[in-house]
Formats: structure tokens, C-alpha cells, sequence
């Protein structure tokens, strides 16, 4: 298999996993599920504690109309707040509830127990060569978002 293959092998596997570890710590919260990427608006908002919609679009990269998008569904399912700032009345603040730290935490679980799971399957050695591959793979991505 070439490097991309194996890629998209990966890619499935990982989120086959992950699926799998998703649904078990869904059934045990009672929480609907959230995709990776509504996954990421949570994780900078929970960063970040307090931020506005535009500093959040700016954080992700992403377009204004986009993040709202999102952002409208995350307050519709009640994991994240919006209110309006005292000091400047035209601002609105977003931030995690309970519901959004609790769904972010059982997420990050998921993840974790892929990780661990990697781990256990993988010796010392490998797992160095594992975080070199993905110490590339990082950094090829961002010098690539940097020539856009």
C-alpha cells in the first residue's frame, strides 16, 4: 500500500474507534453526539472561557456566517450560552454551559481511549515514530494554511 492508502486506512479505522467509543460514553451521559468539527468550536470556546463569535471565527480560521451556523446549533442544543456583554451592548459573549463542559469532557474520553488503545498495541519505539509522523504531519499542515 502507498502512503495515501494507508492514510485513508487509518483515517477509517480511527473513526470507526472513535464512533464506537462515542456511542458508549453517549449511552452512559444520555448526551447526544456532536461531530469532530462542533467538537473544535467547543474545545476553543472552552480555551479561550469567554470569547465572542467573531474571535471564535478568527480562532478556527473560518468564515463569520460559518461559525454562526455552528454556534446557532451548539445554543439550540444547550452546550453553549450567548450573552450579551455589559460593557459594549452590540458584543455577545459565548461560553461552555454544563452541558457543553459535560459533553466536551465524555468527547475528549473517546479520544483518549483511542490513544490508549494506540499505546497499548505499539512499543516505545513505535509510539516515537508515531509522534515524529504526526509532529510532520502538523507541520506540513500548518506551513500549507500559511500558503493559502
Amino acid at each position: 500500500m502507498d502512503l495515501g492508502e494507508l492514510f485513508l486506512l487509518f483515517i477509517e479505522q480511527y473513526h470507526e474507534v472513535l464512533r464506537e467509543a462515542d456511542e458508549a460514553e453517549m449511552k452512559a451521559t444520555g448526551l447526544p453526539d456532536i461531530t469532530i468539527h462542533q467538537f473544535f468550536y467547543l474545545q476553543e470556546i472552552r480555551r479561550q472561557k469567554v470569547t465572542t463569535l467573531t474571535e471564535l471565527a478568527k480562532a478556527l480560521s473560518i468564515s463569520k456566517p460559518s461559525a454562526t451556523a455552528v454556534v446557532s446549533r451548539l445554543i439550540k442544543d444547550g452546550f453553549i450560552s450567548r450573552t450579551q456583554s455589559e460593557k459594549d451592548q452590540r458584543k455577545y459573549h459565548l461560553s461552555l454551559t454544563e452541558k457543553g463542559h459535560l459533553i466536551f469532557h465524555h468527547k475528549e474520553l473517546a479520544y483518549k481511549k483511542f490513544i490508549l488503545q494506540v499505546q497499548r498495541c505499539t512499543s516505545e519505539k513505535q509510539q516515537k515514530l508515531l509522534a515524529e509522523a504526526f509532529q510532520i504531519m502538523i507541520s506540513s499542515s500548518q506551513k500549507s494554511n500559511t500558503h493559502n
